[in-house]
């Protein structure tokens, strides 16, 4: 993962690593490493002879432009595919530390209403709302809350419209439903209820005909979400809590699954979840196919630093790698939409309460890279264990032969 970091770091300059499509991160990763073996190599012998070979300076120049040279050219003549729809994108603002889980769901909602209103005609075929919007929500019971008929009640009058949000939720186990590493346990009229928690999506019909679908977070935070290596931790299971963690963690699900609509299939993706790319790859490769991307997340924890910013190029990496439009609304932070070449559009200001209305481009194609995945760092691990079991061996043979 660290090597990975490498890669990432180029997420701000989208036109110089759009054969990320083929390579991922990993692609970028590698060729930033061999980079620096080039030019540490190109130092040695300066060092050592006052001066650097032909040879040396023209494979480094080959090494460092040809795939920036590349990656112009198909940034220049790469083309938007497939049909269109319309999204409406909230960004409510509210501050996550002290206001966000404080203040009344009710006037975050009306907040959430008041802002999309202006932009909302039957054109819409998407209203996104970011992680957590409101929560205490049974998940297979969406509907039976006061902030969904909110929903419902202002936008019922477009029954072409889809309502994606976050939401805290949760899940009362029934009898013969097995229990997870994420079961907890309540008493309730004197009966013992086991039960789950999770950072669900949703995605809520105005046309109530249609069922609500939902997803289960499933790339959880270390810390606030899951608490990892918790036997060999056990020690720190009052400090995670104190910090406002959770030692029981959240539920999850095994596969990606998109959100299926009469326009098209999206892929909901709650926050964390947008800084892997072959799990992000796994709702497009995955049974449903994902057309498109709605990133929902909650970049207000690390106030107005680069942090959030550095969460919203994982995006437009996560754009190229599978050439797949986003929506991206954050409760705060940057909301915005983002095209095929990785491009952001319309970015919001942080520490502004603002809807945006874009366009996203459905895409049926799949890259090499959603088809393969991280294949650079499975052939590097590969490599890596061959490596060390040949020092290995070479190590008890040299023993025996002295």
């Amino acid at each position: 993962m660290a090597l990975a970091h490498l890669g990432q770091w180029l997420g701000g300059i989208p036109s110089l690593v759009q054969w990320y499509s083929y390579t991922g991160v990993f692609g970028g990763s590698l060729w930033i490493w061999v980079a620096n073996l080039l030019g540490l190599q190109a130092w040695n012998t300066y060092q050592h002879t006052g001066r650097i070979t032909p040879i040396q300076g023209i494979k480094g120049a080959l090494w460092l432009l040809l795939p920036m040279g590349v990656s112009a050219w198909m940034y220049l003549t790469y083309q938007e595919k497939g049909a269109t729809v319309d999204v409406v994108v909230i960004q409510p603002n509210y501050e996550p530390h002290y206001e966000k889980f404080s203040l009344p769901e009710s006037v975050q909602i009306q907040q959430c209403i008041a802002l999309a209103k202006p932009l909302m005609d039957e054109k819409v075929d998407y209203l996104l709302l970011p992680e957590t919007a409101y929560g205490f929500v049974e998940e297979n019971d969406v509907w039976n809350n006061a902030e969904s008929m909110a929903l419902l009640d202002a936008f019922g009058g477009f029954p072409q419209l889809q309502i994606v949000t976050g939401l805290n939720a949760y899940h009362d186990l029934l009898p013969d439903e097995p229990t997870t590493k994420a079961t907890r346990i309540r008493t309730r009229a004197g009966r013992e209820i086991r039960y789950e928690v999770m950072n669900l999506a949703a995605q809520l019909p105005m046309n109530r005909e249609q069922a609500v679908q939902t997803y289960r977070k499933s790339k959880l935070v270390p810390g606030p979400e899951h608490f990892p290596f918790q036997r060999m931790l056990f020690f720190m299971a009052d400090v995670v809590n104190e910090l406002g963690g959770t030692t029981e963690g959240l539920g999850t699900q095994p596969e990606r699954t998109a959100f299926t609509s009469r326009v098209g299939r999206v892929a909901p993706v709650v926050c964390y979840e947008s800084v892997f790319g072959d799990y992000f790859a796994g709702y497009v490769r995955g049974k449903d196919k994902a057309q498109a991307a709605f990133i929902m997340t909650n970049d207000g924890w690390w106030d107005n630093t680069a942090g959030h910013r550095q969460h919203l190029y994982y995006a437009s990496l996560r754009a190229i790698e599978t050439r797949r439009s986003i929506a991206r609304s954050a409760n705060t932070g940057i909301s915005c939409f983002l095209n095929q070449r990785g491009d952001i559009l319309q970015p919001t200001r942080y520490n502004e309460p603002i809807a945006i209305r874009g366009t996203l481009h459905l895409n049926d194609d799949l890259t090499f890279y959603v088809r393969w995945g991280d294949m650079i760092a499975r052939i590097a691990l590969l490599a890596s264990i061959i490596f060390i079991l040949n020092t290995f061996v070479k190590s008890i043979m040299a023993r025996h032969e002295s």
